[in-house]
Parts: C-alpha cells; sequence; structure tokens
C-alpha cells in the first residue's frame, strides 16, 4: 500500500509500550518498576507509556511498585 504518513515506530511511545509489555509477559510473577526503569532510559516517556497501559488496563500495577499483565 502507500506509505503511511505519521510517527515511525522508532521511539515512539508505543515502541516503549512494547517494550515495557515484552518485559512482562517474559516474566514468571510481578516485575517491580526497576525492571521496567531498564528498557527505556528517557524516563518521562517510559512513564507516560507505563501509565498509558495501565489506564488501558494491560498492566495491573501492585504493591510495592510492582506491575504485572492483568491475569485473564
Amino acid at each position: 500500500g502507500p506509505p503511511r504518513r505519521g510517527q515511525t515506530y522508532a521511539g515512539t511511545d508505543r515502541q516503549v509500550r512494547g517494550r515495557l509489555l515484552a518485559v512482562l509477559r517474559e516474566a514468571t510473577g510481578p516485575v517491580p518498576q526497576s525492571a521496567l526503569d531498564q528498557v527505556w532510559q528517557e524516563p518521562v516517556q517510559r512513564a507516560r507509556a507505563l501509565d498509558g497501559l495501565v489506564a488501558d488496563g494491560l498492566v495491573e500495577p501492585l504493591a510495592d511498585g510492582l506491575y504485572r499483565l492483568p491475569l485473564s
């Protein structure tokens, strides 16, 4: 098809969200904030992406700064 205009994937919030979800998918249990902090160096964008995932119901925040995928 024709080339799509708009943001490229690299460096977008969508890419950060994908990386955060990949870490959570690969984990065997809840993931600490510190592990999620490793996947993206830019803290404001990383926090925005994580907040968006939580707001969308794709990530569940737990006590003590832990995160996990929602249990279905």
